[in-house]
Parts: structure tokens; C-alpha cells; sequence
């Protein structure tokens, strides 16, 4: 498993790194001791574990723990037991009190190890990963982009994305998506070649995702097996982060106006 460590206490950091560095269990990638930096690192490398410390500077382990993807297992590391209500209320995989011993993290394999194997079959069954947040894309299960045939096409896909289930009408799309065209008409010709494309993409790559026609609208819905990461904070009770910060994360790389 890709692990990660994340302790402000350097003797703390370096007693268990020998101990990760020398389990087969794990593939250690780094250690931090400022939890702003390893968000940086995890926001662009795939981690399938964290040893995160709770209370540290700048953002507590329990903060830092709601940015995680799902599919990331979080262990607890602190010396105060006050927190383990908290840590498990962020779905935390176990919760180790300090001082860490080789023992301790033996005895912790077999739990990661059976819910690690629970995310890949998850995962496997997945047709599609949908990113919204920063850069906006789509791959398939074999991670593959899907090259859209237009921009238009795309960004109808990413608007339909964001109006998650609800029926837009035609006529608003055409007003979104084709404002600099007065004719009503031909933006909604252009609206009706998009739908095409869309559907003949989704179809082509095989996803699990549909757009329906219903009541002069469109609709696109995505299956259980296709995630993304917009829909996930959506469902997320609480919220990670503020709508706010939502808003401001979305489709970073386009020039959406519409968000």
C-alpha cells in the first residue's frame, strides 16, 4: 500500500519510518511534518494510506482528514484519547495512541490490509472517474482520457455534471452555452448537435452514464459504478469545505462562466 506519514514530532517521524520502510506491507512515498505540505503532495499523487498525527500547526489531523479521498485510509496517531470519537467520526481505519510501537503497526496490518482490498474491488467495478475539482477530466477504467469531439461538447458534459440529475431545458442551454448567437433557433440546432456528440461519446468509450430527454430538457445521470469527485462532496454530510470554496475549485482549468 502507498503510505504516507504526517507528524510534527521529528523523533516521533523517524522511529516510524524505519518501522514503515522495512514492512513489505507498505510502499513508503514520504513523511511530513507540516500538514500543509502533504495536502500539496496528496492533491497530486494517488495514496492508499495515511499515519496522520492529530494535533499539529496550521491544520489539525482531523481537518486535514475531511480533504482525503474516500479511497485513502486514515490511522490516527496522538497521545490524548480525547479524540477517538472525533477520529472515527471522519471514518478513520483505526486510531493508535502514542508512543508508537513496531508491535502496534504489525498488529494494525491485517485491518488495513482487509479494508484496502475492499476500496480495489470497489474500485474495479468502476466504468468511469469524473475530476471536477482543479483540473477537470474524465478517464475511463483502464485510465484512459476521453477525448471529447468538441469543446462544446465537453463543457455541456461538465455542465449537465454540476446540474447533477436535474432536467435543464433546452432553451437555457442554448442561452449558456451559445450567448453570442441571436438567433434562438440555430443556438438550439447547435444544442441538438451537442446532445448527439454527447450521447455517441459516452457510447463510444462505453460509461455508465445516460442523457435523457425529458419535458423539452436534458438530463445526464451517471450509474453507481462511474465516481466523481463534485457528486462526493455533494453526498458528504458534513460538508468538507464551504460552497464557497466549492465554487471556487470547480473546473479551474476552463472558462466556465456558468458555475
Amino acid at each position: 500500500m502507498r503510505t504516507i506519514l504526517i507528524e510534527d514530532e521529528p523523533h516521533i517521524l523517524r522511529m516510524m519510518e524505519r518501522i514503515i520502510q522495512t514492512e513489505p506491507t507498505f510502499k513508503w512515498m514520504g513523511s511530513f511534518n507540516d500538514p500543509i505540505k502533504a495536502l500539496a503532495f496528496l492533491e497530486t499523487q494517488d495514496v492508499d494510506l495515511v499515519f496522520l498525527d492529530i494535533e499539529m500547526p496550521h491544520m489539525s489531523g482531523l481537518d486535514l482528514a475531511k480533504k482525503l479521498p474516500p479511497t485513502t485510509q486514515v490511522v490516527f496517531t496522538t497521545a490524548h484519547s480525547r479524540y477517538a470519537v472525533e477520529a472515527f467520526d471522519v471514518q478513520a481505519t483505526h486510531y493508535l495512541l502514542k508512543p508508537i510501537t513496531e508491535e502496534m503497526i504489525q498488529d494494525l496490518i491485517p485491518r488495513v490490509m482487509k479494508r484496502h482490498e475492499s476500496i480495489l474491488q470497489s474500485e474495479q467495478h468502476r466504468t468511469c472517474t469524473i475530476q471536477c475539482l482543479d483540473n477537470f477530466s474524465v478517464k475511463t477504467q483502464d485510465g484512459d482520457l476521453v477525448k471529447w469531439p468538441t469543446q462544446k461538447t465537453e463543457e455541456l458534459f461538465a455542465y449537465l455534471i454540476y446540474h447533477r440529475d436535474k432536467v435543464v431545458n433546452k432553451w437555457i442551454i442554448a442561452e449558456t452555452l451559445y450567448p453570442e448567437i441571436d438567433e434562438p433557433q440555430r443556438a438550439l440546432h447547435n444544442v441538438y448537435n451537442l446532445v448527439y456528440r454527447l450521447k455517441k461519446t459516452l457510447a463510444d468509450y462505453d460509461l455508465s452514464i445516460s442523457v435523457q430527454t425529458i419535458n423539452n430538457g436534458y438530463s445526464l445521470h451517471l450509474d453507481e459504478v462511474c465516481g466523481c469527485d463534485y457528486h462526493d462532496w455533494l453526498d458528504a454530510n458534513p460538508k468538507p469545505s464551504s460552497q464557497a470554496e466549492m465554487n471556487r475549485r470547480l473546473f479551474v482549468d476552463k472558462d466556465y462562466t456558468w458555475h
